[in-house]
């Protein structure tokens, strides 16, 4: 048998969960954003933009085949490495950060695009290589591959983005058939480094600290564990977590909550518990869940490894940015900065997270032709 692409599989109930999310995710950004506080303005306005350009890059990215595509891979992964080398070498902006190029109509974000860069890159050298995928050689060069990125990304600095790279790359070698001897091992190696950080972190003053090594990133950790008071960084999870709570059941009404700082992007998930309550919230992760649940199915019926690679990467992806997000709204885990898919202001995270289910469409599209066809 034969592989073909064939238009009558396009996944119009996906495509229809995206746009239909993305538009939700738009109006709850109006809501965050009418307030009387300098630049909100310009986010709704820049969003419309944003959530026009994502739809058109999603069906491009559905149109074009993705086995052409990924056949790109080493220059795909080069150019993620040189937009970070760029920011890196720029400096810090006013932030103290270096994660955006300004492109004046538009703020582009490398570390976003690496992500769904690396999805891609990982698709076709896995394909490649499957057969050797256990081979130590191998895994040793695929962590090499996901580690390059992710070092990168931390020296920004971006704890968070610098994670997803990790969960994704980690999470697709998962998926690509890795022995269970190795994901022992690794955990074998990983459980006591975690065990020690946990531990060293709770002492006053931690080795880690004496070694100024992820002495911000332990700080937010040690304040999620022993909450220093609302004078602390932990005042914007309190706020998070109160306007929630006034959500009750059904909410306060669209467009009738309170202000919340950074309403717009990483604390949507408190605007849409404020003004919609805990049925919008149900109903939000129902339908993020949906888009999700779409993507493993395209992933178990993907006709080749690129294509089972691209759509579980995407799914492991989205899985845990929404549960950073949430967790951090909810107080479940530390503080850092996250984007909810879909509904989080902003161009870069916008564009990729479109494109992503995008490929996935695409994937969806080649399907096995019989004997009889």
């Amino acid at each position: 048998m034969t592989v073909r692409r064939q238009w009558r599989s396009f996944d119009i109930v996906l495509a229809l969960l995206v746009l239909g999310f993305a538009a939700y995710g738009f109006v709850m950004i109006r809501s965050a954003t009418s307030f009387d506080v300098p630049g909100l303005a310009k986010i709704y306005s820049n969003q419309k933009y944003f959530l026009a350009a994502g739809a058109a890059v999603m069906f491009a990215a559905a149109a074009i085949d993705y086995h052409f595509i990924t056949k790109l891979f080493i220059p795909i992964y080069i150019l993620g490495l040189l937009l970070l080398g760029y920011v890196m070498l720029k400096g810090p902006d006013a932030t103290g950060t270096a994660r955006w190029i300004d492109l004046g109509f538009f703020s582009l974000q490398p570390s976003e695009f690496m992500k769904l860069f690396l999805i891609l890159f990982l698709a076709k050298f896995i394909d490649k290589w499957q057969p050797t995928v256990n081979n130590v050689i191998m895994l040793a060069l695929s962590l090499v591959f996901i580690a390059i990125p992710a070092g990168m990304i931390f020296m920004q600095p971006s704890l968070s983005a610098c994670l997803v790279i990790v969960v994704i790359g980690v999470g697709i070698l998962f998926v690509s058939g890795i022995n269970y001897k190795v994901i022992f091992i690794a955990a074998l190696i990983i459980v006591p480094l975690a065990v020690f950080f946990f531990w060293d972190i709770q002492k006053p003053e931690p080795l880690l600290y004496k070694l100024h090594i992820l002495t911000y990133q332990i700080k937010r950790v040690k304040d999620y564990l022993n909450p220093p008071g609302s004078a602390s960084g932990t005042t914007q999870i309190d706020l998070s977590l109160s306007h929630i709570g006034k959500g009750m059941l059904q909410g306060v009404g669209l467009g009738k909550g309170a202000y919340i700082p950074y309403g717009s992007n990483d604390f949507i998930f408190s605007v849409v518990g404020q003004e919609l309550g805990f049925l919008g919230c149900a109903v939000t992760l129902a339908i993020i869940f949906l888009i999700i649940a779409k993507c493993v199915l395209t992933a178990n019926q993907a006709v080749d490894t690129q294509g089972r690679i691209i759509c579980a990467g995407v799914a492991i992806m989205l899985a845990f940015e929404v549960f950073v997000n949430v967790g951090v709204a909810t107080a479940l885990v530390p503080n850092t900065g996250m984007p909810f898919p879909f509904l989080s202001s902003g161009g870069s995270t916008m564009v990729v997270h479109m494109a992503a289910l995008g490929l996935v469409l695409n994937v969806g599209l080649f399907k096995q032709k019989s004997l009889f066809q």
